[in-house]
């Protein structure tokens, strides 16, 4: 039973990454409320899905030409980069405080899905338009936290792409699904060998998360309704989560 649900729970974690992001909130609480895996594993394990889901979901847009990465190569440095530092420190944080900061990146997460920035994410129409200078450092923030926890990068990373470099939504979500894939091959590395990893929990979360990805850039990308299905589903996932966390 815990297999089915860790493959189901993938497969709906893939499909919501690959459209947005936040889908890791689904496999995380899998992780730590269903299996009982603590935070600290738990985060380490999810890698390795996340991992095979940007390479199936990458692929995919390779495919249909749609892997349109032009524009964003600075800033997936910039995110490489912060993403080791946040790797090493998910590494050198004991067990005990990640179990205390956990229930408060969810919390985070929670307020964004709530604000749902996406609302705000409008494509450029000023062709002469010139990034700010710090975009390159918030690219660089976001990296640490996705290295750290992974909780809802793609949202801000999105966020930073569309709303402050003023890139297309094809261009920043291609770059995302890709950038997440790169840094998350050292994560994967780094976690496995820090022993913050469960291998046969990781699997199967892994074949569903890489099928969730092909269904949604094969089938799903385009149809609004399964937007607007991805986010009630997250929003009851990290409420109930949370709630989890605090009360029990």
């Amino acid at each position: 039973m815990h297999e089915l649900l860790l493959s189901l729970g993938g497969l709906l974690a893939g499909m919501i990454n690959t459209l947005a992001g936040n889908g890791t909130v689904i496999t995380m609480s899998l992780c730590t409320e269903i299996i009982g895996l603590s935070p600290s594993i738990a985060n380490g394990t999810n890698r390795l899905g996340v991992l095979t889901q940007s390479i199936t979901g990458s692929y995919g847009l390779y495919k249909r030409k749609k892997l349109l990465l032009q524009g964003t190569y600075q800033a997936m440095e910039c995110m490489m980069a912060g993403a080791i530092l946040g790797i090493w420190i998910a590494t050198v944080i004991n067990d005990a405080m990640f179990r205390k900061i956990y229930p408060w990146f969810l919390v985070f997460v929670f307020v964004v899905l709530i604000l749902r920035p996406e609302r705000w994410l409008k494509p450029a129409t000023d062709l002469d338009y010139k990034p700010p200078f710090y975009i390159w450092f918030i690219y660089f923030l976001v990296g640490i936290y996705g290295g750290l926890i992974q909780l809802g990068v793609g949202v801000f990373f999105l966020a930073a792409t569309i709303m402050l470099h003023r890139l297309p939504w094809s261009h920043a979500n291609a770059a995302k699904i890709f950038v997440v894939g790169l840094f998350t091959i050292i994560a994967v590395i780094v976690f496995s060998r820090k022993g913050l990893f469960d291998l046969h929990t990781a699997i199967f979360l892994a074949i569903g998360q890489s099928l969730g990805a092909w269904l949604a850039v094969r089938y799903l990308h385009h149809l609004p309704q399964a937007h607007k299905i991805s986010y009630y589903i997250l929003l009851a996932v990290t409420g109930a989560t949370i709630l989890k966390q605090f009360l029990w």
